[in-house]
Parts: C-alpha cells; sequence; structure tokens
C-alpha cells in the first residue's frame, strides 16, 4: 500500500483529479474504476471520484508499486544555472522581469533549464520554498505569458491557490498589463476591436469574424511621419494579439518577423542589430484582489524598456 499526505497545494480538489494529476498516464476511466472498486480510500475510508480532498487527508492505494510505475511521470528536477531579475517577491508571488530572446515556457524537453519557469522553480528549490519530494502534484508557474522576443514582467506563482486565483484575475481582467513598442508610421489613438482567430499549424493570428473578441487600446506618447512611440493597455490577452492588430491596421512593430514589413525590418536588423519585434511589457496593475491576495489591490509594478529599445527610440523619435 502507497500513503499520500495532501499538502496545502494539493488541497480542496476532487479525488479523481487529483489522481488523474499523480497518475498522469492513467486513464480517466481506469482512477474511476480504482476508487469505485476500492483499490484508492481516503483516510481508509471509502470515497467517491467527486468527493473533495483537503490539507492532511491521507490518501490510500492499494495497487501494486509496478503497476503504479507505468501510470506516474515522476518529475525530474536537475540542478541549473539560472539569472532572475524579480522586481517585486512575497509568500505568494515573484515578479519578474524577462529579457527578450528567452523563453517563459519550455516548447520541449530541450528547453529545460532555459527558460524563466525552470529558473524560477530552481531558485524556489535553493530558497527552500519548494521542495519536490512533498509535493505531489503542485510545480510553482507563471500566470501570464509573454513571447519569447518580448521583454518584461511576468508573474510567477509559488503556490496553487495563487496559480489558480490569478488566472482566473487574468480572465476576467482584473490584473491590467501594459505594453510598450514602436511602430510604422504615425498612428493615432484608438481601441483596436478586431477578432482573432489562431491558426495552429503556422502559429499566426488572422482577423476573422469567427475569431475570439480582442481588444488593444493604443495611445501614442510620440510620433513622426516614419515611426511613433505607443503604449498599450491590453484589454483581453489572445495570442500575438499586439502584433496582430497593429499589423491589421497598417502600423506593424518594427522587427516583427511573422506580421511586420520586411523592407523596414531590414532596416532595423542593419542599423541596430534588431532581429524580432520590439516589444516590451512595461506595468501590471492588480486591481481590487480578494482573499489571500487582497493586499495587493490597486498596487503597481513597472520596469523600464531595455537598453536596446531606448537606443532605437533615440535615434528614431528625436
Amino acid at each position: 500500500m502507497r500513503e499520500i499526505t495532501i499538502t496545502k497545494n494539493d488541497s480542496n480538489q476532487r479525488l479523481d483529479r487529483f489522481m488523474n494529476k499523480y497518475l498522469p498516464k492513467a486513464s480517466k476511466s481506469i482512477i474511476q474504476k480504482y476508487i469505485r472498486t476500492k483499490k484508492i480510500k481516503v483516510n481508509k475510508k471509502r470515497a467517491q471520484p467527486s468527493d473533495m480532498i483537503f490539507e492532511g487527508d491521507i490518501i490510500n492505494i492499494y495497487i501494486y508499486d509496478e503497476v503504479l510505475s507505468k501510470y506516474e511521470d515522476k518529475r525530474v528536477y536537475k540542478a541549473i544555472d539560472y539569472n532572475l531579475d524579480i522586481v517585486y517577491e512575497d509568500e505568494n508571488i515573484a515578479i519578474i522581469n524577462k529579457q527578450a530572446g528567452i523563453l517563459a515556457h519550455a516548447a520541449s524537453k530541450e528547453d529545460y533549464g532555459k527558460n524563466i519557469v525552470d529558473y524560477f522553480v530552481q531558485y524556489l528549490i535553493d530558497k527552500k520554498e519548494f521542495v519536490p519530494r512533498i509535493e505531489k502534484t503542485f510545480t510553482p508557474a507563471l500566470a501570464n505569458r509573454l513571447d519569447r522576443n518580448t521583454s518584461g514582467l511576468l508573474i510567477g506563482c509559488k503556490n496553487q491557490k495563487t496559480l489558480r486565483l490569478l488566472n482566473e484575475y487574468f480572465q476576467n481582467r482584473n490584473l491590467s498589463k501594459y505594453y510598450s513598442t514602436i511602430c510604422v508610421g504615425n498612428i493615432k489613438n484608438q481601441t483596436i476591436d478586431i477578432a482573432l482567430e489562431k491558426d495552429e499549424e503556422k502559429n499566426k493570428v488572422y482577423a476573422r469574424e469567427t475569431g475570439k473578441k480582442s481588444k488593444t487600446k493604443i495611445n501614442k506618447v510620440k510620433g513622426n511621419r516614419d515611426f511613433s512611440l505607443v503604449d498599450i493597455e491590453l484589454i483581453t490577452g489572445r495570442t500575438h494579439q499586439i502584433r496582430a492588430h497593429l499589423a491589421q491596421i497598417g502600423h506593424p512593430i518594427i522587427g516583427d518577423i511573422k506580421y511586420g514589413d520586411r523592407r523596414i525590418n531590414d532596416e532595423m536588423r542593419r542599423e541596430f542589430g534588431l532581429n524580432s519585434q520590439l516589444l516590451h511589457s512595461k506595468k501590471i496593475k492588480f486591481n481590487d484582489m480578494e482573499g489571500h491576495l487582497s493586499y495587493l489591490s490597486n498596487k503597481e509594478f513597472e520596469v523600464k524598456e531595455p537598453e536596446l529599445f531606448k537606443k532605437i527610440e533615440n535615434k528614431l523619435l528625436i
């Protein structure tokens, strides 16, 4: 028999959902069968798949280890070197300033140890705030995403309760995200409201009526005939939303290979060594937060644009 003591990060979820994460290679029907046939119990008592489990509960598993091993996907954490620019930290979150060119999340196994999530996990292991042998299903994670070549702010979540709440708040737009960029042409202040649909094969989004509602608020800081420095509020959070919206209205971001102007991108590459979109996630504002994150209500965190960004701004927008 194997016994699992439920931790705070595994608490407050259905038994079957916990077991599906604990034994990820087992099908949902197999997990349901094991619970119904009393091979999985809670506190040595018969349980139902829908029963809620809480911190301190003990899951009793009456299945041979050689069978369990077929269903497990044991997490291996290898020590890695990392460099995190943390601009704020408390017991629940860490706000991280990501450099352009670094992945936020691993896209494949080859990316292990080369992305912000892995850096964050190693950082918490070193601080003894995350102990993998104790945690059964939870791993510290990011509440938001940035493209590899977009710089700026990410929110790292240290516990499941915080991750769940911030994911909900991002969906409900209770956190505000602001970006800065330089785009082609003399843009006007406006709100872009164009539905976007993603082509998974091309990893590109297109303006389509059948797409998801997408809204971007544009505020020009300064500009000339050729270029504009723009502050952007992301009202919704679709893939490539800012890049696609600006391209759609004829003001693509400089350096953007996927959505931008090839001739101008070539000029930016030759003059500044710019090989990707010049887009920076500059500010995150926590609005009306509730529960254990209420102390963050109305707090703002902001970071300056990278050195290359300022260099290009000073040359193009004197």
